[in-house]
């Protein structure tokens, strides 16, 4: 009775899903179908069973996912996965499907193997729910975690980089070709997003939206300060190389004050494992033989 109500609940599940995406997608693949029947041909495909089954599978139930959120959702998580350097639309969607699934197939084994253990379905019910949030927080965290690796790294690369373009500018090249000799010169992930901010203004979106794009890419103080005060000078004709100087200078400040900052909260750190670790240790060090030796007096 158990093994068939889990293989019931198990087909139950994979039904719903196949109807999901034949509601989403029945229309496009017969449309598509066609086309290819007037168009070219039938031959047989070379293609391996991952290109002809699992990819357009895969590809197909991430389309789905990503409808099934709203555009503002979608839009935020878009935001995120793009503060990683991952700009494809296609990997959006993929992260999307990654989790949404990783979710359902905890749900489902939690749920299975809960009733197999407590044979209650409402115990079951909470611990697969409980699950399937925790798949969540954890994937959640994964990415926050990342985003904030990479952005330590912009940061740190940040002071280079603006002093490498205020040479470019002060030798004659315009701000453009200053990001350019960035792109080719320097290999981390702020020369990354300056590339992508370049192939922005090369497709015929104006600078200003594509500094305000990189900006919103990278979620930083530092880039943001950075950004704005390249927009104002362009906008006032004030000369970028000044501006430039004057936001590595500003910049180099900061880091020094957030160095100072750290250092200032080192020893108030460094208390915990002291109390915890290596006071305890003294004292039994010192005050173990003397222990001892009393104990051994009043015996």
């Amino acid at each position: 009775m158990l093994y068939l109500f889990t293989l019931i609940f198990f087909l139950t599940i994979v039904f719903f899903i196949n109807g999901i995406a034949y509601i989403f997608f029945s229309n496009s693949f017969m449309i598509e179908k066609r086309v290819k029947k007037l168009s070219e041909n039938t031959s047989i495909s070379n293609e391996s069973f991952n290109e002809r089954i699992m990819s357009p599978f895969i590809k197909n139930i991430s389309t789905m996912f990503t409808k099934l959120i709203s555009k503002n959702r979608y839009n935020k998580i878009k935001l995120r996965i793009e503060s990683l350097g991952i700009s494809k639309k296609e990997e959006v969607k993929f992260w999307i499907y990654k989790k949404n699934m990783t979710s359902i197939l905890g749900f489902i084994i939690a749920f299975v193997f809960a009733y197999i253990l407590n044979k209650n379905i409402i115990n079951s019910l909470i611990l697969s729910i409980f699950i399937f949030i925790l798949v969540n927080v954890i994937f959640n965290f994964y990415l926050s975690r990342k985003i904030s690796i990479r952005k330590k790294k912009i940061i740190r690369d940040l002071p280079f980089v603006l002093d490498l373009i205020l040479v470019s500018v002060e030798a004659g090249l315009s701000f453009d070709g200053a990001i350019n000799r960035v792109v080719d010169s320097v290999k981390s992930e702020l020369s990354i997003e300056f590339e992508k901010t370049l192939k922005e203004i090369k497709m015929g979106i104006p600078r200003k939206k594509s500094l305000k794009n990189l900006s919103l890419r990278c979620d930083s103080k530092e880039i943001y300060s950075f950004v704005t005060s390249i927009i104002q000078a362009d906008e006032l004709g004030v000369s970028i190389g000044k501006v430039l100087r004057i936001e590595a200078s500003q910049l180099r400040e900061r880091r020094k004050q957030i160095a100072r900052e750290k250092a200032m909260k080192a020893p108030v750190k460094m208390l915990i494992p002291l109390i915890i670790f290596v006071f305890p240790s003294i004292f039994i060090i010192i005050l173990g033989p003397a222990l001892i030796n009393i104990s051994r007096i009043f015996r």
